[in-house]
């Protein structure tokens, strides 16, 4: 092995260190204070820049600088792949929670569930939705920072390209660990809590980090991966709510929490196969 990989290697440990360890330092720090204020402010600021912090703290230690960083906006000829970042999440969990209810819900309907909506409402829903998203965007840039501009080149530097964005994904997916522990996204009441919700996020995060990749590598840039994660985010459990929560009590819905998150996920993955597809075999602009 020569000096360069070993030093990326290295750098790929301390990133990951760092990522995970001010992860958990904040959960446990603010964890009990979950519906607080100082929790929000934080807690929840302070997990989503860890892997930004673990970027700009590898380059630091180890003295490799602030080369490419992905910060260009990069908007000439790449507007579409903006728009597309934006249009995947949309088409996703407009479709989820609808097989959520026919899978979850005895007699559900998707009439019942707009419940007297009309269909320029719901079309205001989704763009409140996407503006308010694509408006906070620069929460994002926390975590794209670090797993698509440092962590994913820097193992595709040492290994094969789709060695690299599986264990890029697992990385990404067990570092949220700690808050799949306290509940978020599956609860706490499946029988195989808490691994069921490690394995199932770290998988989510494959297929969807495929997408982040390609979205980042298209345009040179960042911020289209960090649109679409603001997207994705913000309108997942928005339309699952919109479309089910009146139909489950919440007992009902705590119970089933894995199942109704994993169904409720699963469309998006699948979306995600085509720009997996793309980015394994097209020709794509050299991120870092």
């Amino acid at each position: 092995m020569n000096t360069d990989k070993k030093l990326t290697i290295l750098r790929i440990m301390i990133f990951v260190i760092i990522s995970y360890g001010i992860i958990i330092a904040c959960v446990m720090a603010f964890g009990y204070m979950e519906d607080t204020a100082a929790y929000k402010i934080f807690g929840t600021f302070g997990i989503a820049f860890a892997p930004a912090a673990a970027n700009y703290l590898t380059r630091l230690i180890t003295k490799e600088g602030f080369k490419d960083p992905l910060y260009a906006a990069n908007f000439r000829g790449n507007i579409k792949y903006y728009i597309l970042a934006a249009v995947v999440p949309v088409i996703a969990y407009i479709i989820s929670p609808i097989i959520v209810g026919k899978t979850f819900i005895e007699g559900y309907s998707i009439s019942s569930a707009l419940n007297g909506d009309t269909a320029a409402e719901f079309v205001y829903i989704i763009l409140k939705i996407v503006s308010l998203s694509i408006l906070v965007f620069p929460l994002y840039f926390g975590e794209e920072y670090g797993w698509r501009a440092y962590l994913t080149p820097k193992l595709e530097a040492v290994m094969s390209k789709p060695a690299a964005l599986i264990v890029s994904g697992i990385i990404w997916g067990i570092w949220h660990a700690p808050i799949v522990y306290m509940g978020h996204n599956f609860g706490t009441s499946y029988s195989f809590y808490p691994w069921g919700g490690y394995i199932a996020m770290s998988v989510f995060c494959i297929f969807v980090g495929c997408l982040f990749t390609w979205l980042t590598e298209k345009t040179g840039s960042i911020y289209p991966a960090c649109i679409c994660h603001s997207v994705h985010n913000n309108i997942a459990n928005a339309m699952l709510s919109f479309f089910v929560a009146g139909s489950f009590t919440e007992e009902d819905f705590l119970s089933q929490q894995f199942y109704i998150s994993i169904t409720n996920l699963l469309p998006m993955a699948v979306l995600c196969i085509p720009f997996m597809i793309l980015l394994l075999c097209g020709r794509n602009k050299k991120a870092v």
